[in-house]
């Protein structure tokens, strides 16, 4: 049964503290609840913990403008997307336009949501492990625990990300009239994120590969560590071979779980969900947890004759033609209802209803098109993900082309899939493989951080693997440059820290 765990979100305001802490907020408060208060039995360590999955939420927050979900965001500062819908928001046309400065709402969005979610990990951990014996069995501790490492190194994994040097806080806060934190050098929060899924790894090493609930799994712990790894290897660190050698590792025991599987169809990326190819989603449900994605791909305008009863929230991201264009010939990919749809059967029935171009259908949900309520899962982290990093990061540790057997049956297995008459190559250069990732992962929320890794793009008209600087997408209106490669710090935060500006 699909669980979700925002319901939860009051049981964990014990811990919230946001990083901006205005004057007001130093008065002592009376009835504060403590970790050492608070973590007294199972029940309410576990309430705490389910309560750091409600901020994987926050991607879903956006105004009143349909289509302004946070999410979007990130797809449009990659360029292979566009927005049919006008942006009624400068923010949201400053990513396509790479001109974001640093008092766009989004800004302050990814960075409230990560330090806030940094706190309540820091406060939980303290509390779990400050908490009497007796109180939890041994496994269960370990278990929670290391949910709660894994997720405090995703949220600092995104944040190093998208703005380079940050805070790194580690302990709880005590003093809120402190929040003149010095800035920790990227290595030196990667470094952090790498202790962090060790411990994770470690603390969960008893625990299931895989979680029905949606919970973190060892599976999402191993394929995120390879992840981070992968991107430690390449930019901006430029750690090279020995961590293409550990992001391999990581995702080679992923693979030889044998916990997970590539889908048979595409279709099944859609109806089925903490299972198979998925390894670690955001959970939704269609009452009480709704997910705005079905309706932000919709077609815009809406045609004439309703197609879903979301009709009038879509137009938020469409491919470009010319990516959509870039997928070789016969790929499935490009099948009519597999990633992209170009016609739809009418809501009523009636007639099938031509779109006039291609629209995104990887999220596609057949229950929101008749009810107007979409409990469709949001994936994270997906089998052809870890098959394809694991791919590239033994070729790139092979010096660009690798004859591993694992590497390239694991390339195969996602390029075999879209093209099943393909025969298996004897080896694997690393440029077909983030050609393959373009094409695969794409509108997931994965191609910028790729891209950011790789210092590489997809060029859309020729269908090579070029560099990224000085490379126009065709969602852009210009080249990219070095400048646009990280996001500024959030205006409100660097009045409240000067400590926040880069050299």
């Amino acid at each position: 049964m699909k669980k979700i765990y925002s319901i939860l979100c009051g049981l964990i305001t014990l811990v919230v503290i946001a990083t901006s802490c205005d004057a007001f907020l130093e008065e002592k408060p009376k009835t504060f609840l403590t970790p050492e208060l608070y973590f007294q039995n199972e029940g309410q360590v576990v309430a705490a913990v389910n309560g750091l999955y409600t901020f994987l939420d926050d991607i879903f927050d956006g105004d009143i403008e349909p289509g302004s979900q946070t999410f979007i965001f990130v797809e449009y500062l990659s360029g292979y997307g566009e927005r049919l819908r006008g942006s009624g928001t400068q923010d949201l046309a400053q990513a396509n336009n790479l001109n974001v400065a640093d008092n766009n709402g989004y800004v302050q969005k990814f960075w409230e949501t990560g330090y806030k979610a940094i706190e309540n990990s820091n406060s939980i951990i303290e509390g779990i492990e400050s908490m009497e014996q007796g109180i939890l069995s041994e496994d269960k501790k370990d278990e929670l625990l290391g949910e709660v490492y894994f997720m405090r190194a995703y949220y600092y994994f995104n944040l190093v990300r998208l703005y380079g040097p940050v805070p790194l806080k580690l302990i709880s806060t005590s003093d809120l009239s402190n929040v003149e934190i010095k800035l920790t050098s990227i290595e030196g929060v990667y470094d952090q994120i790498d202790k962090d899924l060790t411990k994770a790894g470690e603390l969960m090493e008893k625990s299931a590969w895989t979680n029905a609930n949606g919970r973190v799994s060892k599976g999402a712990v191993k394929s995120l560590h390879a992840k981070v790894y992968l991107t430690m290897a390449g930019y901006p660190l430029q750690k090279g071979t020995e961590y293409y050698q550990k992001a391999y590792a990581k995702a080679n025991e992923v693979y030889k779980s044998k916990a997970f599987r590539l889908f048979d169809t595409y279709e099944e990326l859609r109806t089925t969900e903490n299972t198979g190819e998925h390894i670690w989603s955001i959970q939704r449900e269609a009452d009480n947890a709704g997910s705005p994605v079905h309706g932000n791909m919709l077609p815009y305008p809406a045609p004439a004759k309703a197609i879903s009863a979301n009709a009038v929230y879509g137009g938020a991201l469409v491919p470009t033609m010319l990516f959509y264009n870039s997928y070789p010939a016969g790929d499935k990919r490009k099948d009519e209802q597999a990633f992209y749809y170009t016609e739809h059967e009418a809501l009523d029935k009636s007639a099938i209803v031509q779109l006039g171009r291609p629209y995104i259908y990887k999220y596609w949900d057949d229950e929101a098109a008749s009810t107007g309520k979409s409990g469709a899962n949001y994936t994270l982290l997906r089998y052809a993900d870890v098959l394809l990093m694991m791919a590239e990061a033994k070729a790139q540790a092979d010096g660009g082309t690798t004859t591993d057997a694992d590497a390239v049956d694991a390339y195969y297995a996602v390029r075999k899939r879209a093209l099943p008459a393909e025969v298996k190559p004897t080896s694997v250069k690393t440029n077909d493989i983030l050609k393959e990732r373009f094409w695969e992962i794409c509108f997931e929320g994965q191609t910028w951080y790729d891209m950011l890794r790789t210092r590489k793009a997809l060029h859309a008209v020729t269908g090579q693997i070029v560099d990224m600087i000085g490379y126009q997408t065709p969602g852009h209106g210009a080249a990219f440059k070095e400048a646009d490669l990280l996001l500024p710090y959030p205006i409100r935060e660097k009045r409240l820290n000067p400590n926040l500006k880069r050299d």
